[in-house]
């Protein structure tokens, strides 16, 4: 597993940092590999921030969103985690539920209004096929567009399940190959100065 040096701490604020903590550990007793998975998209969330010159309080607020994006996944079963992607119809519904529900969790938490958004909208698609709101491009908020990037290329390479893991090289391609349908293009083009040069 690629581990990208922890060079920003956060969150910084206590309250912020508790909670944080707090729905990192209930991830971790159910399910450890998603847990794992937290910790990397983060990682690898703030190398491309910074590749693309965000100023520090957003790169603070998309490694805070990165590190509880799956936290909707606490409410589906680990039987369907595990199976994914091969999921039937009625599975994958109350999978792709984990974008929702995970915004839903921190309503009414003011250290969170923030970053609701991001975490509603990272499965969101560059060319407006992706869930919950089918977003398109720019509308899509750019810390969910990081994370979305982010997000797909430890699936495939780090996946919760061990049927669909791809090589490192493999996985670049298929983020080049859908970057302007999936992924903003921008987004790619950091990821690939940052994380992946940082690999070589």
């Amino acid at each position: 597993m690629l581990t990208i040096p922890q060079f920003f701490e956060f969150p910084n604020d206590g309250k912020t940092k508790e909670l944080c903590n707090f729905f990192l550990s209930m991830l971790e007793q159910k399910n450890k590999a998603l847990y794992l998975h937290s910790q990397q998209v983060g990682n690898y969330s703030v190398s491309i921030s910074a590749k693309m010159g965000l100023p520090f309080d957003e790169v603070a607020c998309i490694k805070t969103a990165a590190l509880l994006h799956d936290i909707g996944h606490l409410g589906v079963p680990n039987t369907i985690l595990s199976k994914y992607p091969y999921l039937s119809t009625r599975e994958y519904s109350t999978y792709r539920n984990h974008c929702l529900a995970g915004a839903s969790m921190l309503e009414n938490m003011s250290e969170f209004s923030h970053i609701m958004k991001i975490i509603l909208a990272h499965h969101e698609n560059w060319d407006g096929t992706g869930y919950p709101k089918r977003l398109k491009g720019v509308n899509i908020p750019l810390g969910a567009r990081i994370i979305s990037v982010a997000n797909h290329y430890d699936r495939i390479i780090n996946p919760c399940t061990e049927h669909w893991q791809k090589s490192h090289a493999a996985a670049t391609r298929e983020l080049q190959d859908k970057a302007g349908l999936n992924f903003d293009p921008d987004v790619v083009s950091a990821f690939l100065k940052s994380v992946v040069s940082a690999k070589k």
